[in-house]
């Protein structure tokens, strides 16, 4: 009988990702992820110790990913206020989940984690950055009225991203990226040329 190929570290947390995603950080099992990975549930404890960890790096790897398209040429290719608003659907498909409370909730437990929490921050402050750009090229696409301190008000609305990913783990009804879109275009009301 043939040895069966052996699968990366990183192939195994994407397939445990996406596991995780549907099922979530507190309910997913090893099982599940050997059903994905074709693994013995075994071989998993074996290579990443428990299921917390497993998670941990599967988070990571995933934050990782998601820098990597912030920085893509695709980030690029985004332009003043609309490309503001496509910017919002990436960051909305990059946490759409069936259980987005409880990855919310688990996501508090990255900040016990030096590296995690630095990926994070990493994070975070590229989403400033791109909003930064964005916000700077509405204003002189004449999208935007001036804005006087234009990176503290992206900080703001990488604030209020946050904020209304974590409001809309517990909202009923509408779709994240819809829900993104209104909170963020009521920040810009007062900015925006008519």
């Amino acid at each position: 009988m043939a040895r069966p190929k052996k699968i990366s570290d990183s192939d195994v947390l994407l397939a445990a990702f996406e596991v995780i995603s549907r099922e979530g950080f507190e309910s997913f099992t090893f099982e599940q992820v050997s059903k994905a990975t074709r693994l013995s549930p075994a071989a998993l404890v074996k290579r990443f110790k428990s299921k917390q960890r497993l998670a941990l790096l599967a988070r990571n790897q995933k934050w990782d990913d998601n820098l990597m398209k912030m920085g893509s040429f695709s980030i690029e290719q985004l332009h003043g206020l609309k490309g503001l608003f496509e910017f919002l659907r990436l960051i909305a498909k990059s946490v759409d989940s069936k259980r987005l409370g409880e990855h919310l909730r688990w996501l508090g437990t990255e900040a016990e984690d030096i590296k995690a929490r630095k990926k994070v921050g990493a994070y975070f402050a590229e989403t400033r950055s791109i909003l930064h750009r964005l916000l700077q090229e509405a204003i002189t696409n004449k999208e935007l009225k001036k804005i006087e301190n234009i990176p503290d008000f992206a900080m703001t609305l990488e604030a209020l991203v946050q904020g209304s990913i974590f409001q809309f783990a517990y909202f009923q009804g509408g779709t994240i990226d819809r829900h993104l879109e209104e909170r963020i275009t009521s920040a810009l009301q007062c900015y925006l040329i008519k």
